[in-house]
Formats: C-alpha cells, sequence, structure tokens
C-alpha cells in the first residue's frame, strides 16, 4: 500500500493534533492553582520567603512564630479596614448620598491602613533579623516585593510576581480616571 503525499499529510496532522492535545492536558494538570502554596496551612508569601532565603529548620521555626504574632496582630484590624471601607462605600446607594460622613470613614480608614502598613514594616525587619549573611543579598532583592505580594494575597491572587513583571495597578489607569475617546 504505497501512502499518497495527501495521506501522510493528513497522518502528520493528526499526530501533531494529538501532540497538542496532550501537551494542553499535561500543561492544565500541572499548573499550580490559586489557593495552592508549598505546604498545607502556609501562605504562598511565606512558602516564597523560605523557599528564596533557603531557611534553614530553625529559621523556619522562627519565621513561622514571626509571622503567627503578625497574623495575631493584624487580626482585628482587616476586618475592621473592609468594615469601614463598606460603610462608606455603602452610602452610594442612597440618592442623596451624605458627604458629611466621609472626612471622619476617610480619616479612620487612613488610619487603619496606616496601622497596618507599620505592623507588616515591623514584621518584615524582624523576618530581616532572622537572616544570616550569607542569605542577606538575597533578602535585599525580595523585600522589597513581599508588601505587594501580601496585597495581592489578601485580594485573592496568590505566589510571587512573574519576574518582570508590571504590577496590575501601574499597568492601566483607574476605571474613574478612563476618558472617552
Amino acid at each position: 500500500m504505497a501512502l499518497t503525499k495527501t495521506r501522510i499529510l493528513s497522518l502528520l496532522v493528526l499526530a501533531l493534533a494529538l501532540l497538542n492535545v496532550c501537551l494542553l492536558v499535561l500543561l492544565w494538570l500541572s499548573r499550580s492553582g490559586p489557593t495552592r502554596s508549598a505546604r498545607p496551612g502556609v501562605s504562598s508569601v511565606a512558602a516564597y520567603v523560605v523557599h528564596e532565603l533557603d531557611l534553614t529548620p530553625r529559621q523556619q521555626e522562627q519565621y513561622k512564630a514571626l509571622r503567627q504574632q503578625h497574623q495575631a496582630r493584624m487580626q482585628h484590624l482587616l476586618p475592621a479596614l473592609m468594615a469601614r471601607r463598606e460603610e462608606l462605600f455603602s452610602n452610594l446607594a442612597q440618592t442623596a448620598a451624605d458627604t458629611a460622613a466621609q472626612p471622619h470613614l476617610l480619616d479612620r480608614i487612613a488610619a487603619l491602613e496606616r496601622s497596618i502598613d507599620s505592623l507588616t514594616y515591623v514584621h518584615f525587619v524582624q523576618v530581616g533579623r532572622l537572616v544570616t549573611p550569607a542569605q542577606q543579598p538575597r533578602w535585599q532583592q525580595i523585600a522589597p516585593t513581599l508588601p505587594r505580594m501580601m496585597q495581592q494575597v489578601r485580594r485573592g491572587r496568590r505566589g510571587p510576581p512573574a519576574q518582570g513583571q508590571a504590577s496590575e495597578e501601574g499597568s492601566r489607569p483607574p476605571v474613574g480616571n478612563r476618558r472617552a475617546q
């Protein structure tokens, strides 16, 4: 049985299509989901820090204790911040939005944000004190990216930013600033 040119090309197309399907399945099965982390019960930011700094078991225990202290301090601040924001923006649903309450709520939101940022800064200073001189250069590289990563985790995105990736906030204008063209 002689294979014609058309038959050979058809078999090649079929083989390539099967290969594409196999690769897509492989990619789909191997991708990390948005809620997975390196270890159960550990945030993706914490797993990233442990991995990137190559923390020793002793350092990991100290880091875990620091994280628990930080989370305990933040436990009441984050829900309070969300409640103040919801209170502020719930006013928009009314036909005559009350702007008199706005400055007080904005001041309270700013105070909560300041407290959160202050606690987070102190937390990362403490983490920086855990690293050895050999780990210090890598710490200096990743430390500036950690607050953004934590913000992304709070907003539902997980894991470290891709290398060279711009933050979403800086890559496009806010919705309110878009102009019709």
